[in-house]
């Protein structure tokens, strides 16, 4: 029996139309729990529900392309307005040498695949030393941004190897990456510390440092 038969048949229509317990609830001035109640045995309100969360599945799709439309379309100008600022700087930096010399390092040992990511590979330790000065005083990266990892091979010792580059780049143990084994045969001129990887996650400076070397490529070829 339901105490308030005027609400009870409130509810019904408006389920029958596709609201919400919530909504009806508020409508009826009653609890979620008692609509519930209500149509607890009802096979229609049953369909509501699904085809409820079907609409509210579909609307939540549209919502996310949209945010990601406009996502995208931010990203995209603020990389615009980086290589804007690449050409500016660099005409302020291209006669420092350490910036010429960050530069070459990454032309010549760096990945320039990744989008993503500023990867430099060299088993040179001063490499990596002059690297990291450069980004730090150039591409204004904070220490903790910078990360490293080793190649090794069988038999080189993981823990010796890890105190040669912690010293070299002054990175703590903490920003280094687990190190990989290489499975070739150890070469007659053995790589003493590995082949280290000095790696800066960042899509940002990744086309202000490719902007630069792109840049100093056509001083050089003039």
């Amino acid at each position: 029996m339901v105490r308030n038969e005027e609400k009870y048949k409130q509810a019904v229509e408006f389920r029958r139309r596709g609201f919400t317990l919530e909504e009806i609830a508020k409508i009826c001035d009653v609890s979620k729990s008692t609509v519930s109640k209500w149509l607890k045995n009802k096979t229609f309100s049953e369909n509501v529900t699904k085809q409820n969360k079907r609409r509210a599945g579909l609307e939540n799709a549209k919502r996310l392309r949209l945010v990601n439309k406009a996502r995208t379309g931010e990203r995209e100008k603020k990389y615009r307005e980086t290589v804007r600022s690449a050409q500016t700087e660099y005409k302020h930096y291209k006669n420092h040498p350490l910036f010429v010399a960050g530069l070459m390092l990454y032309l010549a040992q760096g990945d320039g695949s990744n989008q993503g990511q500023i990867r430099l590979s060299s088993k040179e330790l001063i490499t990596h030393k002059l690297f990291i000065r450069f980004a730090l005083e150039y591409l204004g990266v904070e220490k903790k941004q910078v990360h490293c990892w080793l190649q090794l091979y069988q038999g080189q010792s993981e823990a010796k190897c890890m105190k040669k580059w912690k010293a070299a780049t002054s990175l703590p143990y903490s920003q280094f990456y687990k190190n990989h084994y290489m499975k070739t045969k150890k070469p007659k001129d053995p790589l003493h510390f590995g082949v280290g990887n000095t790696i800066i996650g960042s899509t940002v400076l990744k086309r202000k440092l490719m902007k630069w070397i792109e840049l100093a490529q056509k001083d050089l070829t003039i």
